[in-house]
């Protein structure tokens, strides 16, 4: 895939935000790709220019960060099967939770791109919240390969528990916790400006707290609980003309984005098979991964405790 070009304000955005030049670009690029080819656990790894440039702005250009992230995002795909396995679009699991518009990306004009998370009042005995996580994060992949207003401008999260159940909470384990802030934090290249919480009934705090502390400090900040005194707030951070008709906004409806992008993951099935074909050779590493905290010598997740 070529590389795309910008509209001449988001190039200026991340020339100045990202210390991205055009013979930085090209140069940076290359040694990447050099890099990687002389990785044995990943020599059989090959992602296009565009690929590469998505991470190199994910982190504004330092060579380190961005080697370490492309070996966490390749290394996950073999240590967390129960997210990066069995990824057809099509199968029954996936088109269930499709339909039901749980992760739905919102395009807007100003300042960082949206994700609204919605929570639905489902059985997890028969919705696992791992394949939930799992289409969470196909609909990444999509948005990494094909939006660069969202690799340079940032994500903000939107997340409405309104329909959180105490079924659902007993699900969510420290460990699942873990595995999926550590996706979104240490694999993809993502600058995260914020996550605001919406219709929360307070005995899920705890839940709260426990991802502040996995996200640590700096982004644990960034996390905002809104009631429904502080409600008319949240417009300082997501735009109205951004929001569903459903929330209030001026947006798309949550029915019309739902089949937006229930299409849109389908059309990227042969993206999401061949995929599966790629990962990480532990066998073949010369040197300990970064992750080698959180994973055991077989690519085990290793238990979380927190006090």
């Amino acid at each position: 895939m070529p590389i795309r070009e910008l509209p001449e304000e988001l190039q200026k955005k991340t020339e100045k935000e990202l210390n991205e030049t055009p013979q930085r670009r090209t140069s940076d690029i290359d040694h990447i790709k050099d890099w990687l080819s002389k990785q044995p656990h990943l020599n059989v790894i090959s992602p296009d220019d565009q690929w590469i440039l998505n991470f190199l702005r994910g982190c504004k250009f330092s060579l380190d960060r961005t080697k370490e992230k492309l070996d966490n995002f390749y290394t996950v795909r073999s240590a967390l099967p129960e997210f990066f396995g069995k990824r057809d679009p099509l199968s029954p699991e996936i088109q269930h939770i499709l339909k039901l518009g749980l992760f739905l990306p919102i395009d807007t004009k100003v300042g960082p791109k949206i994700f609204l998370v919605r929570t639905a009042n489902i059985d997890p005995t028969h919705v696992s919240l791992i394949d939930i996580t799992k289409v969470c994060l196909m609909i990444t992949d999509i948005i990494l390969n094909e939006d660069d207003y969202c690799v340079i401008q940032g994500q903000r999260f939107l997340v409405d528990f309104s329909a959180f159940n105490k079924n659902q909470l007993l699900r969510v384990t420290p460990t699942l916790c873990q595995k999926a802030i550590l996706c979104l934090k240490d694999v993809y290249p993502c600058r995260l400006k914020g996550f605001y919480i919406i219709n929360m009934h307070p005995i899920f705090e705890s839940i709260i707290n426990v991802g502040k502390v996995i996200m640590g400090k700096k982004l644990g900040s960034r996390v905002v609980a809104y009631s429904k005194d502080n409600a008319q707030s949240l417009y300082d951070n997501i735009p109205k003309s951004a929001l569903p008709a459903d929330y209030g906004g001026e947006g798309e409806t949550i029915e019309a984005l739902t089949v937006k992008w229930k299409t849109k993951v389908e059309s990227y099935r042969d993206m999401f098979l061949e995929d599966a074909k790629y990962g990480c050779d532990e066998r073949k590493r010369i040197r300990k991964s970064v992750l080698s905290e959180h994973f055991g010598i077989e690519g085990s997740f290793r238990k979380l405790d927190i006090d």
